[in-house]
This record gives C-alpha cells, sequence and structure tokens, in this order.
C-alpha cells in the first residue's frame, strides 16, 4: 500500500480529529502516523483541572463546552475519538440523569478503559451510576423486575438484536436484580436481589448481575456486536459479515483488546484502502473538530459556540435522543440539520478566516489558492465541478482575505467534504 498525503490525512481525520498542514507534511509512514496517535494520551493539566469548577456550576452546556476543547487540544485524539464512540454505544443522556458529574464520569469511564479490555469495560459500565440512573436500576427488585438494563445489555450493549429472547431479558432483569445508586455511587442492595435460578441464554443457575453480563459476553454474537462497532466506527459503514468474522476473531484474539484490535486493523488493506475512504457522512462534532484542526484554527473560535453548533446540527454531547444513541449516516443530513450545518460553517469562514494558521504563506494569486485550500481540506481530490467554482470564487473576489474566506466556506459546505 502507497503513501501519500491523502492516506497520512484519512488516518488523522478517522483515527483522531484531523491534522494541521504542517502535520501532515511530516507524516512519513503509518507507523509514525499511528505513533504519534497512540502515544498521546496526555490532555492539558489546565483542561484537566478546570472541569472541577465547571461542575459546580451544574450546567450541562458548560461540560459539553469543555469536551470540546478537550478535543480540540487534539492532544488525546485516540482517547477522545473511542470516549465518544463508546457515548454513542452506551448511550446515556443527561435529560434523565439529571447530574453533571454522573454523566463527566461515564465519559471519564470511557477515555480511562475504552481502550482496554472491553469485558472489563462492559462490567464497569454496569455499575455506572449514570447508566444505573438512566435505565431505572434502583427500581429493579425481587419479584418487581425491571427489565430496562437488562434489555440494552442484551439488545444494544452486547449481542443485537436476535441473538436473545424475550424470556432472556425477564430471566437477566432478575440478575441484576439489587443494582442500584445511592447518593453518586453503586449500591448492591442484597435484601432486592432475586436468588432464585434463572435461565440466561441456554444456561441456568443462581446468576448474579456480574454472572449475566459474563454470560453476555460469552455469547458467539458479543464478539461479533463489538467487532461490527469497531468497523462501523473506523472502517467501513456497512461492514459485511465475512468482514465482522473475520474482525471478531481478532478482537478475541487479542484478548478483548481494543487497542491492539484498532492497531491492527488501522494497518490493514480494509482501512487504508479507497474504499473506507470519505466513506460515511460526519456527525456534528467530529466534522467541527477536523474542520478547525485541519484549518489550524482549533483555538479561534470559543468551544461552547462549537458545542451549541453541534447541537443545532443534531449532535448534543451528554444528550444523545435514545438509548439507540445517535442514528448517524443520512440520519445526520435533513432539512433542518443541513442549513445548521451550512450556516455555522460559512459563518466559520468568513468570522475566522484571517485565524487559520493554514493561511499564512498562502500567495495572492488566484490561480495558486484555489489547488492550496483543496489540497488542505480535500485531500483525497475534488470535483471537476467544486475546482472549477472555487478558481471562479477567487478571481471574482475583490482582494485576498475575501477570496480565501469565499474558497473555503465554498469547500466547507460541499456535499463530499461531508464524508468522512
Amino acid at each position: 500500500m502507497g503513501w501519500d498525503r491523502a492516506t497520512a490525512a484519512h488516518v488523522y481525520r478517522r483515527v483522531g480529529f484531523g491534522a494541521t498542514r504542517a502535520t501532515l507534511e511530516q507524516a512519513t509512514g503509518i507507523d509514525a502516523v499511528l505513533s504519534d496517535l497512540l502515544e498521546r494520551r496526555q490532555h492539558d493539566s489546565l483542561l484537566t483541572r478546570g472541569v472541577d469548577k465547571l461542575m459546580a456550576l451544574e450546567e450541562i452546556e458548560q461540560l459539553q463546552a469543555w469536551w470540546m476543547s478537550l478535543i480540540l487540544r487534539d492532544r488525546a485524539p485516540l482517547v477522545e475519538r473511542v470516549a465518544l464512540m463508546w457515548h454513542d454505544h452506551f448511550a446515556t443522556s443527561h435529560d434523565k440523569v439529571g447530574d453533571v458529574r454522573l454523566m463527566h464520569g461515564q465519559v471519564q469511564l470511557f477515555r480511562e478503559q475504552g481502550l482496554g479490555d472491553f469485558r472489563e469495560l462492559m462490567h464497569a459500565v454496569g455499575k455506572d451510576p449514570a447508566m444505573l440512573v438512566w435505565l431505572d436500576g434502583n427500581a429493579n427488585r425481587k419479584g418487581h423486575p425491571n427489565e430496562n438494563f437488562a434489555r440494552e445489555v442484551l439488545e444494544l450493549f452486547g449481542l443485537g438484536i436476535g441473538n436473545y429472547t424475550e424470556r432472556d431479558i425477564r430471566e437477566a432483569a432478575r440478575g441484576l436484580s439489587g443494582w442500584g445508586v445511592k447518593g453518586r455511587q453503586f449500591v448492591f442492595r442484597g435484601q432486592y436481589h432475586d436468588e432464585g435460578l434463572k435461565d440466561v441464554l441456554g444456561s441456568r443457575g443462581n446468576f448474579s448481575g456480574e454472572d449475566v453480563i459474563d454470560l453476555v459476553l460469552a455469547h458467539p454474537a458479543c464478539a461479533r456486536h463489538v467487532a461490527r462497532k469497531l468497523l462501523e466506527e473506523f472502517a467501513v459503514p456497512t461492514p459485511t459479515d465475512e468482514q465482522v468474522t473475520t474482525w471478531s476473531e481478532v478482537l478475541v484474539g487479542q484478548d478483548w483488546n481494543i487497542e491492539r484490535t484498532l492497531e491492527q486493523l488501522l494497518r490493514s488493506e480494509l482501512f487504508l484502502g479507497p474504499t473506507s475512504r470519505r466513506a460515511r457522512i460526519s456527525g456534528p462534532v467530529e466534522m467541527l473538530a477536523i474542520t478547525l484542526i485541519n484549518l489550524g484554527g482549533s483555538r479561534a473560535v470559543a468551544p461552547r459556540k462549537l458545542a451549541r453548533a453541534a447541537t443545532e446540527m443534531g449532535q448534543a454531547l451528554y444528550r444523545p435522543p435514545s438509548v439507540k444513541g445517535w442514528d448517524g449516516g443520512r440520519a445526520w443530513i435533513h432539512a433542518g440539520t443541513w442549513l445548521a450545518r451550512h450556516n455555522h460553517l460559512t459563518d466559520l469562514a468568513r468570522e475566522h478566516g484571517d485565524e487559520f494558521d493554514f493561511t499564512s504563506g498562502i500567495s495572492e494569486s488566484a490561480t495558486e489558492m484555489p489547488d492550496l485550500v483543496l489540497a488542505q481540506l480535500l485531500p483525497d481530490g475534488a470535483s471537476d465541478e467544486l475546482v472549477a467554482l472555487a478558481r471562479r470564487a477567487a478571481e471574482e473576489a475583490d482582494e485576498h482575505r475575501e477570496a480565501l474566506r469565499r474558497i473555503v466556506a465554498l469547500v466547507l459546505t460541499a456535499p463530499e467534504y461531508h464524508l468522512v
């Protein structure tokens, strides 16, 4: 597999949130790029310490802005990419939880364990206070089982539809009875736990909540379910059954370690080849982050403004629309959200064009400017129509900066730019 600027941009776009022009120019090969992305794990200490004061305000909008600031600083891109993926997978919303500390704690869990052993992550999520509030853990008691958490453990988190029965859900709920929250901590209330025999996924026993999760993890469908999630996020939006089988075997062979599985995936032809590039519609958070980082303007726009823009585009951090998370794909693009994308990106180009680092050194030549902008924002190549429109915009502008703003706005609002 050959290596060029477009390949480097693809890796940084998918594994992190884009790269500046200088970073792309220094990218010498997949080994160097993956080493860079895998080694960057530490956020700015000022940012991490500051979150406690933000949470004291008890405003979810402040926490949304803080997460955007972590992403834009680009100090731990893969950590934040994976945290965002698990936030969608184990979708939990502040709208019901109503506690910013619990919401922050859950995403911190994804940061700390999201690249480790999925089995450990699954157990940790099962006892996460935000999750138990979200799916009514306190209401799950012996004699009156609440099936909400059990259903999602089987349907959304571990197995996928078609790999369990309604009886499995009822029996799993009995095993999970007694799990709840006291204050902001997980608590097991033994008096509410059903001690009777249970039949879960073909096994019979006096199962505890931990046993139920282990039975889900041991089911053959679980590795496939997790592998499909990784493929959809990083490689192809609609993986084939054969691809899912192959990468589920890799996952198990890597002892369920997400980082090692991803490192193998990211070196594969499936990821680096042409079918993976610009293959899915970008979500609002990643699209905004990729745009600002690509343009070298990650500090040009207030994170709170960007978090609000992502919300208007259909992705409110800490507020997924349902237990299924965000639908993604074409669901990101409809009349209302596309208008929001267009308006915010146009405003970004017009209001902050002078602040983008990548513009330094760009010639005032009307013939060179469009090619330089396109090379940074669409290194895989742009359509002939977009190239022509960019060149015409440069020729018609009255002065250099206005031409630059027009071209950037044109590219950012082009449909092909919204593919990642």
